[in-house]
């Protein structure tokens, strides 16, 4: 019996003093003191490029996210890089920029808006700045009245391609009547680009519609067909966005009409490199995607390393109208040969817009490991 007493007694003791003592590897749990700091300071922090529709447009995107990641090291930093892909709605994008407000891994959003003007999508972007996070625009802006929301733009001067593909049609054909075709008319890129067409072609040219497929590929060429057979004296066809340029080729050839249509398009998806090697497409206007996804995450990377250097080098006038822009240049491209377009044609445009043949931007994919633009 006293032997019993004795056990207990120490147990207690052993119990007593192991409740007194405190570790100190392990911090309180519940909320959001339950991490430990050096797992908060270790975290993989994501960098995010979000696009306004699935397409091959973006395979190339995709290429310069991923050198950027490899040529920065972003892994061994803590930081990752990757696109987002949107369904081509308003809703969808507003719905994606409200899952990131929950994330706490999130540290800068690029976005390509599907409308530069709709309130919820500036709203959800002006909630993720106020928490921290890096806001940026690529391939296309918000508007005028939204643009303080974000910190930079990398892309195309939208209005200038306009005005280059333009340049391209009038060259091509001295007068007639043209459509254009594109997703959606409240993106920016969308206004910008048929504004600065329409504002190139002069007198002479009459612009008869301006027709929308809301990123669908099949009304897409709905449109085509139903242009063709509305005006007879039709004689330009001109694609805004990447999938237009092949939704046009088809509908031609389907209707063998090749000789009565002057085609350019904005862009070169695979498909339509092919197409214009096969003679059905007249000069492509061509983006630089890749630069586009590169430039986002290397200004993105020094912003949240605090790398001012980098920062002045991409962005030497920001702070100054226009100096949060980084233009990522054009390309005019031409068939090799039995086209009558000149590199002197665009002279005006200044050194962001080159001007090459279609086996020259051939290299210049091969080059970066791409097959589109």
């Amino acid at each position: 019996m006293i032997r019993s007493l004795l056990v207990c007694l120490v147990a207690f003791m052993v119990i007593s003093a192991g409740c007194d003592s405190k570790p100190t590897d392990i911090k309180p749990t519940g909320g959001s003191s339950s991490t430990p700091e050096n797992a908060k300071s270790t975290a993989t922090k994501r960098i995010v490029l979000l696009n306004n529709t699935d397409s091959p447009f973006w395979d190339a995107a995709r290429a310069g996210i991923q050198q950027a990641s490899d040529d920065l090291k972003l892994a061994t930093a803590g930081f990752t890089a990757s696109m987002d892909s949107n369904d081509g709605t308003e809703q969808g994008q507003i719905e994606k920029l409200r899952q990131y407000g929950t994330q706490r891994d999130i540290a800068a959003v690029i976005i390509s808006p599907i409308s530069s003007s709709n309130p919820a999508i500036a709203d959800e972007l002006e909630k993720l700045s106020k928490k921290g996070v890096i806001i940026g625009c690529f391939d296309s802006d918000l508007n005028e009245k939204n643009r303080s929301i974000r910190n930079f733009y990398v892309g195309t001067n939208n209005v200038v391609g306009g005005k280059v593909l333009g340049t391209a049609a009038k060259n091509l054909r001295a007068k007639g009547e043209y459509v254009q075709f594109v997703g959606v008319d409240s993106q920016q890129n969308a206004i910008e680009r048929m504004d600065g067409f329409t504002s190139a072609m002069g007198e002479g040219y009459v612009q008869k519609d301006r027709r929308l497929d809301d990123a669908d590929r099949s009304r897409a060429r709905d449109n085509v067909r139903d242009v063709i057979s509305k005006y007879p004296d039709l004689s330009m066809l001109v694609g805004i966005w990447s999938y237009n340029a092949p939704a046009i080729v088809d509908v031609v050839n389907e209707k063998k009409v090749r000789d009565r249509f002057t085609i350019v398009t904005f862009d070169a998806e695979q498909i339509a490199i092919q197409q214009m090697a096969d003679g059905m497409i007249d000069a492509m206007v061509v983006q630089n995607p890749f630069g586009m996804g590169y430039d986002s995450v290397k200004y993105c990377f020094a912003k949240l390393k605090g790398d001012a250097a980098t920062v002045q080098e991409m962005f030497p006038n920001m702070g100054q109208p226009g100096g949060d822009i980084r233009d990522t240049g054009l390309k005019v491209v031409v068939p090799a040969k039995d086209t009558p377009l000149k590199p002197e044609m665009f002279k005006d445009f200044g050194p962001s817009v080159e001007f090459v043949t279609l086996p020259q931007f051939q290299e210049w994919l091969t080059k970066y490991r791409l097959t589109s633009s």
